[in-house]
């Protein structure tokens, strides 16, 4: 099965129709509910954002659980805003019921269709994949760098992303205006059929012109964890020193 699965990959990539892309940074690494991230420089002290959760929070525990951080969740799907009102979540746990796009306002968020053509319960995207079949439900959207100034933060530590072709204008923006990122995990949908290839392409080579580099991808090559090189060794190389990881503003006064 892996064979097949492995071989079915290779031929779309020959034909074009899949990423290629290698590991350009070998680092230490670790995985907490299917997301690969680096430890190096990963304390209490560190600001998590995690976008798109629905009801899988394994991740956010995990890393509560591992390093005693704050996580900063973001859904705007209504049955999962009532799932977490309805869970018993630590006190790191903070949530807040918004989408995030590259813009401040509402959007406009569309059901997930499969192949069959019916809604997938939970699952929203700002692309009307079927030409207005499906009525949408509008969303509070805001900037990654206006959470930031409302939450109270510099910079962010690790930013995970699953938000159903988001990911582009999101990492856009943040590219945009400076905002400093160390690790991105996120979850490309060039597999959506209203998402071309060349889109997840472009934006892996605005991310490495900006200086990050890929150290982990997923068997699928849907999960991809970047970070950002010169941050990474000087995070390395404090940590030689006995200085504490990420050296630097975390939180405003």
């Amino acid at each position: 099965m892996q064979f097949f699965k492995k071989s079915k990959i290779l031929l779309r990539q020959m034909i074009g129709y899949e990423i290629k892309a290698e590991i350009e940074l070998y680092c230490k690494t670790f995985s907490v509910g299917g997301w690969t991230f680096s430890p190096i420089g990963i304390d209490s002290s560190s600001v998590i954002f995690s976008l798109g959760i629905a009801d899988n929070i394994k991740f956010d525990k995990g890393m509560i659980n591992s390093f005693a951080c704050h996580i900063h969740a973001f859904d705007p799907t209504p049955i999962w805003i009532d799932w977490i009102a309805s869970q018993n979540m630590p006190h790191e746990f903070h949530f807040y019921p918004h989408a995030v796009g590259g813009f401040d306002g509402t959007l406009r968020l569309y059901p997930r269709v499969n192949k069959m053509g019916k809604p997938l319960p939970g699952m929203l995207t700002l692309i009307d994949e079927w030409g207005g079949a499906y009525a949408p439900i509008e969303a509070p959207v805001k900037r990654i760098s206006t959470l930031m100034s409302e939450i109270g933060v510099d910079q962010i530590d690790i930013l995970k992303m699953d938000i159903e072709a988001s990911e582009y204008e999101v990492i856009d923006d943040i590219l945009n205006s400076g905002v400093p990122v160390y690790q991105l995990l996120v979850e490309f949908h060039h597999r959506f059929r209203t998402v071309p290839l060349d889109r997840t392409k472009a934006i892996i080579d605005r991310l490495e012109a900006a200086g990050y580099r890929i150290f982990s991808i997923s068997k699928k090559l849907y999960e991809f964890s970047f970070i950002h090189e010169e941050t990474y060794y000087q995070r390395f190389n404090d940590s030689l020193k006995g200085l504490t990881p990420g050296s630097g503003a975390r939180k405003r006064s």
